[in-house]
């Protein structure tokens, strides 16, 4: 419950504030804002000041913003304070303030996480990409097994081994080479802590696998890469850096997802890598149990994908409406309103459509 609860205030603090960009550049443009909302329809209170309604609604889900004009075929499109009337410059700098706020907030996130983390960082991925700005190595994290020598010893799910007995740990191949060498002798791991990235040492003594027939410690492996902002330059741009870094990988590691879904006919790949907002709590729960920084890190990759996801070019959302912009610039006259508007309603229907799928998706992976 207080997973679900969190969720729901992060998700509507960076609605909030995406909407509070529109909001402030429409108000600083002589753009009237007939009503700024927090949380959606049907509405619990409003009052009424300088023109704009503020409103407090039932479904406590971010927030939205009604400017005057903002529909090419909204009646008071002609009004002096209509969106439609201002300059092509003002109202580009207004479609893009979401966008701009959401991004600016996952940077200073960023930054925060980082400097707590000593400009360390581990991402749950591991591939051949090379990540910009930063120095990158490979790390084996554990989850360790109840009855197994490695829960006994104190090794925590989200440690990082990297050594055991004095020979680094790179992959997972590594661990389970000195593992099987050692057998049933002592081994004494080093281990760093996933959320302060302390380090600290346990003995541990393997015991022979009937399964594996083989020795084994008691954990499962995953291989993580490791982002080490060292430099001062690195250190300064950390933020700015490591948001580039995430937004790059994830759009080439999807682009392989369905690159190779495509090429086999077979999307389960992109199914089991794309998340909706069942799909997001889940991770919120995962962060809150790791503690506050990780839970700072979801925030922060979430505001980051609003923003980049706002900034494309689909229909009915921020880079949609500025795509239009940008052809209104360049044919240097409006395009049709109706084709505008029924693009954006088709659009929006669109992507509801694929959040209810999203979501049955995620609903299916957790009952299997």
């Amino acid at each position: 419950m207080l997973a679900i609860i969190i969720f729901i205030l992060i998700l509507s603090f960076l609605v909030l504030i995406h909407e509070f960009g529109h909001f402030v550049m429409a108000k600083r443009g002589g753009i009237g804002v007939e009503e700024f909302g927090f949380g959606l329809p049907p509405r619990i209170w409003g009052k009424k000041h300088k023109g704009t309604l503020y409103s407090v609604n039932w479904l406590p889900f971010g927030g939205f913003v009604r400017l005057v004009g903002e529909d090419s075929l909204d009646k008071k499109k002609d009004a002096k304070n209509s969106f439609q009337v201002k300059s092509l410059g003002r109202r580009m700098v207004v479609v893009l303030a979401g966008v701009f706020i959401n991004f600016v907030v996952a940077v200073i996130i960023f930054y925060v996480v980082l400097f707590t983390l000593g400009f360390k960082v581990t991402l749950p991925v591991v591939t051949d990409y090379k990540f910009r700005f930063v120095n990158q190595s490979t790390q084996v994290v554990v989850v360790p097994l109840d009855g197994w020598p490695a829960a006994g010893a104190g090794i925590k799910a989200g440690d990082t081994i990297t050594a055991a007995n004095d020979t680094a740990i790179k992959s997972a191949q590594d661990l389970q080479n000195v593992i099987r060498k050692n057998a049933t002798k002592p081994i004494v791991f080093t281990l760093t802590d996933f959320t302060s990235n302390q380090r600290r040492q346990v003995t541990v003594t393997p015991k022979y696998d009937e399964k594996l027939k083989a020795p084994a410690i008691g954990v499962g492996i995953d291989e993580f890469v490791e982002l080490n902002y060292q430099t001062l330059p690195q250190k300064l741009f950390a933020g700015f850096a490591h948001s580039y870094n995430l937004t790059d990988y994830s759009f080439r590691y999807l682009g392989k997802v369905i690159g190779y879904s495509v090429a086999h006919r077979d999307f389960s790949g992109v199914s089991q890598n794309v998340s909706g907002p069942v799909g997001i709590a889940q991770i919120t729960a995962q962060a809150v149990a790791f503690g506050p920084i990780s839970v700072l890190q979801v925030v922060g990759l979430l505001s980051l994908n609003l923003a980049v996801m706002n900034a494309l070019p689909i229909p009915a959302l921020d880079g949609g409406r500025f795509f239009f912009l940008v052809i209104e610039a360049i044919l240097r006259r409006k395009p049709h309103p109706a084709i505008e508007k029924w693009t954006h309603t088709i659009g929006f229907a669109v992507l509801i459509g694929l959040i209810v799928l999203i979501t049955y998706n995620d609903i299916l992976k957790i009952i299997k």
